[in-house]
Order: structure tokens, then sequence, then C-alpha cells
């Protein structure tokens, strides 16, 4: 605690226990005041002025009042801090014995400014060369070194012990650095019972207001033991409520041991949040790395919870969230922190996408992530997963591996709002890496193979088999007289992908239909979702169990029907494919043209060995 913050609480008891010890000049009470001042400026350097009454009683005990207090640091021309109304009333007994036991000490209207200090030399990370970054982080590396062995013992310049402490109707104004508007908080009501520093529990309750664009209030109840020669601060009970920072209240409750000579505390934490309700335990170490260890378990999580308060607050939260894709990463922040998290989440919305069950094991140290491993279950499947993203340097880097096993198609399409093109299960295998400046830039260069497995899946307003059966139907010279469903129902499909320049490649999709095989090549790229595929079908005489039109001889199923489809994702599915029977007729051609070839050479050949 810096001395000017202590000198809150501190200076207004300093000038009352002083203005005490000379009890016997009571009949002149400027003496009192001049004799206070000159023994405040000569162990603080501060300036006392007291500009309103002074009163003081010795019965039924020790009373002073004084009014318009204002007290200046040193080296400041207007007052730090002032003070409308003081009430403080001791113990006369311990008086007599020279010792100071305040009952009392009441403060009204105090504003206390903190002047603007200058801005930290921080360093703008995103300005530095790769080069520079290494020689950055080991000077961070360092300096934490340094601090560790340097730091102190914290030290509060009087003796806190007083019965109760109440500050009402006052504020604390934070100078803004460069001409800034300057940060109010208002302490609407304040109480301190028994406040010590030797280790007996100290019972707190605040309201605290911060106003603003959004205003925050702060309802506070606390239990605390201060133990000033074992640097220990026990935090028994802490229930704090923040309203106006979210769009429900916030609701904390916490416990746990501030060690301030190591500048670190451990808490036990239950948080709640609308429905959201978290529980395990935070610790912080500002000296040591990892600064932040968390283990919390979550029933549910889900950003949109995160939304500030107020009509025009989640647009705005949303719009900045998303970015244009080609916005920097924001590499700067994602260096400072320092953190390991074991978090298990119940239920979390990312995205758009519902997953249970989460176990997520973090660590962030100079702009790395670390995710070893992901565990979920997603849309009724299985999710493993390993993922490092590499901030470090200007360009960073993603490598990812991972399994999903048995998702629900159908439900992971409604999650990524995407069109109920099918239905069925899904497996998936990736090993993908990406390299860029921005989030886009990550995505076409995004990199590696994907294998898909699937089972049961149809396909809705795509009917494979009618467009087949079409184009036979039409060879034949016949048209279809059944009806045929508007979807298609694969037996099997599976598909070979390689990610490279935003682009999807399939190489290739195997697929098995009644009485149809199919192989395909084709692309989509993943920005844009255009897509433009082309398989090859292989039709069995069983087509003809569909429609007679059907039929199929042996010199159709010696081909090869060539089926194109080509869109976008979010396009009509009914336009996307078709059969190009142009290509058919040629190959009929061909064959034809090489079975009468063929049937003629044999002949030829007949002829010239009888």
């Amino acid at each position: 605690m810096k001395r000017t913050s202590a000198l809150i609480i501190v200076a207004p008891m300093a000038l009352a226990i002083i203005a005490l010890l000379v009890l016997p000049l009571l009949v002149d009470k400027d003496k009192i005041v001049d004799l206070a001042a000159a023994m405040l400026r000569e162990q603080t350097g501060a300036t006392l002025a007291i500009g309103g009454d002074i009163g003081l009683r010795l019965f039924p005990g020790v009373g002073v009042s004084l009014e318009d207090v204002s007290l200046t640091m040193p080296e400041e021309r207007q007052p730090a801090m002032r003070v409308r109304s003081l009430q403080l009333g001791l113990q006369l007994l311990p008086l007599l014995s020279r010792e100071v036991a305040i009952e009392r000490l009441e403060l009204t209207g105090l504003e206390y400014q903190v002047a603007a200090t200058a801005p930290e030399d921080k360093v703008d990370t995103g300005t530095l060369s790769d080069a520079q970054l290494d020689a950055y982080y080991a000077q961070r590396r360092r300096e934490r070194g340094s601090a560790t062995s340097a730091a102190g013992v914290l030290a509060i310049p009087l003796a806190l012990n007083v019965a109760t402490l109440k500050v009402d109707d006052s504020r604390l104004v934070l100078e803004g650095a460069g001409g800034n508007a300057p940060t109010i908080i208002e302490l609407h009501r304040f109480q301190a019972r028994d406040l010590n520093l030797q280790g007996r529990p100290v019972s707190l309750e605040a309201e605290v207001d911060i106003p603003g664009e959004r205003p925050l209030r702060l309802d506070v109840a606390a239990t605390l033991l201060a133990d000033q020669g074992q640097q220990l601060l026990d935090i028994e009970d802490l229930e704090l409520t923040a309203s106006g920072a979210a769009a429900e209240p916030v609701k904390l409750a916490a416990s746990g041991r501030a060690q301030l000579e190591r500048q670190a505390v451990a808490l036990q934490l239950e948080v709640e949040l609308g429905a959201t309700r978290g529980q395990g335990n935070v610790a912080y170490t500002a000296l040591e790395s990892p600064v932040i260890t968390a283990d919390m378990h979550f029933n549910r999580f889900d950003p949109a919870i995160l939304a500030l308060a107020g009509p025009d607050a989640a647009p705005a939260t949303d719009s900045q969230g998303d970015g244009d894709g080609d916005t920097p990463l924001p590499l700067a922040g994602l260096r400072d922190l320092d953190t390991r998290a074991t978090l298990v989440i119940d239920e979390a919305v990312l995205a758009g996408h519902k997953l249970r069950n989460v176990q997520l094991q973090l660590r962030a140290l100079e702009g790395v992530i670390e995710v070893q491993p992901l565990r979920a279950e997603l849309y009724g499947g299985q999710v493993v997963a390993q993922a490092t993203f590499n901030g470090r340097h200007n360009t960073a880097t993603l490598t990812t591996t991972g399994t999903v096993d048995d998702l629900d198609i159908a439900a992971a399409l409604a999650g990524a709002a995407r069109p109920a093109l099918a239905t069925g299960r899904a497996s998936l295998k990736w090993d993908l890496q990406a390299a860029g400046r921005t989030r886009n830039q990550l995505v076409n260069a995004l990199a590696g193979p994907i294998s898909l497995q699937t089972s049961e899946v149809v396909l809705q307003d795509i009917a494979i088999q009618r467009l087949l059966c079409e184009a036979v139907a039409l060879t034949n010279k016949e048209t279809l007289s059944a009806q045929f469903p508007a979807t298609t129902h694969f037996q099997a499909l599976a598909a070979d992908l390689r990610l490279g320049d935003g682009t999807a490649h399939l190489q290739p999709l195997r697929a098995e239909l009644d009485h149809i095989g199919l192989t395909g090549t084709g692309s989509y790229t993943l920005l844009e979702g255009d897509f433009d595929a082309t398989f090859k079908a292989r039709l069995s005489p069983g087509l003809e169990s569909l429609d007679r039109a059907c039929r199929v001889s042996k010199r159709l199923t010696a081909i090869d029907w060539p089926l194109d489809c080509k869109g976008n994702i979010e396009g009509e599915p009914t336009q996307w494919c078709k059969v190009d029977t142009a290509q058919i007729v040629r190959d009929l051609s061909v064959n034809e043209a090489q079975r009468k070839i063929e049937k003629k050479a044999g002949k030829l050949l007949e002829k010239l060995f009888n």
C-alpha cells in the first residue's frame, strides 16, 4: 500500500491522536492545532489545515470534532484530501496510561484526490521486430527475478486500532493522465469494526458507485484478519455484488490468504452470474510465474452473459469481437498473459456451438497459448483436441490435432446456423498448421489433412438417384414413372481432405448408394463457402428396381456417369448438381465404336484362323 493511499484513513486519525496527546492545553485550541500540524508535517510531510470549528470534550468519554479539514501532501499545491466533518471518540481510562483506544471515528464528506502519475513506459510489443521481442521477453524475466529478491515488508505509518470506523458521502478522485477526464469513485458508505493490524477479525461493509457511461455499483461485506508483523491478510469471508458490469449482477464469495511481502494471494471462489455458477481456487503471485493460477468448475459458460449492461451493449460487443477478419491479431495483449488454468465446464457455448462436459488445461506465457488437452461432448460426439497458438513473434502460428467421434450432423449444422442439408453421424480427424497476422490470414493458411467417415447420411433436397435415373431413362428413350424421394440416402460416405491456400481439397470422396457407386474430387473455399466437385458414378443392373426406365445394360455399366456439383453453401441445394449427359453420349459413342471395331476385328481373326 502506498503512503498516500494509507493516509486516507491514517491522516485523520493521526490528527486526532496528536491533539489528544496535548490535552493539558485544552484551554487553547489554536495551540493544539499548531502543534498537531507541526507533528504531522514532521512524521508524514503533509500540511494540515482546519477551516472550521474544533470541538473537544472529556466526559463521559473523550471526543474530538473537526470541520473542514484539509491535508496537502509534499510538493503538491492543492490539498490531496479534504474532510467536511470528522468525529472522534476515545476511551478515557487508556489515555491516563498514555495509550490511545479509539472508540469511534466518523468521516463525512471525505474527498481524496490522487494526482495523475506519469504513464508507465509500457512497451508496445506490436512495434517490435522478432529479435526485439526475444530481448523483451528476456528482460521481463530478469525484472521478475529482481523484483522477487527486492520484495519488502509493507508498513503502515500508524497503528490502526479503531473500534468503529465510518466513512459516509465521500469520494476518491483519480486524475486522468494527459488531460483526460478524472475517474471518480463514490463511497456512499463504509464501515469497519475493530480495525486493527494485530490479527483480530475486522468486519467491513461498503457501498461504492463508479459513475461513467455504464455506471458500476459495488456492495461489499467482508471479515478480514490483518497481521502486520507476519505480513498476512486472512480473508475469512468476502461477499461482493457488482451491478452494471454485465447484463446481470455478478456475485462473488471468497476466502483465503494474502501474503503481503510476497505480493501473493490464494483464494477459494464462488461466482454467480445469472444462471452461471462457478467455484474453485484462484492464486495470484505478482513476482512469480505463472502470475495467475486457476482451477475452476462452472456449470455453464456463454460469452453472451459477459455483455455489458445497457440496450446498446451487446451489439457493440459483438461487432468488436468479430471484426472484419483483416484486423491485426491482438498479440500485444496476449503477450502480457502469464496464466495456468484447469477448467471443467458442464455446458459451454462457443461460436454458437454447445459443448458439454468440457475439460480444459491451458497455459499462456509470452504470447504462447497451449491447450493440452481439450475434451468435450459436441452434438452427441466426443472431441479430443490439442492446440498451440504462438504469438511470440509478429507472425502468429497455430498447430492443432484432434478427433471428433460420432457427431450428429444435423445438430452441428443447426449450431452453425447453416441450412439443414444433411442428417446422420460423422467422425473427423485432423492435423493442421497455419501462420498469419490476421484471422483471415490464419484461415487461408490452414494446411494439413482431414479425414471424414460417416454413417446413415441423408442429403436433403438433393436427389442423386433421380438425377442419374433421368439420365439413364434418356439414353433408353423412355420417361420415369416412379416417384423418387427428394433426398439421397448413402450406405457409405467417406472423404480425405487436404487444406491449403484457404481451400479444402477432396482427395477423393467415396460413396455408396443403392446400386450406385461414387468417387469424386473437388474443392471448397473456407472463407467464401464456394464449392466445385465432379463425381463419377458407376451403375449396377439393380438400378432397374427403382424404375423400369432405369434398366442398365452392359454398355451403360461400362461407362462413368459424370455428376457435376457447384455452388455456394448458402445457395439453393436443388440447383447444385446435374448429370453431364453430353459426356455420357460421348462415352457411349466411343464405347459403341470400340465395340463395333472389336466385333469386326473378331470376325477377321476368325476368318483368318479358319
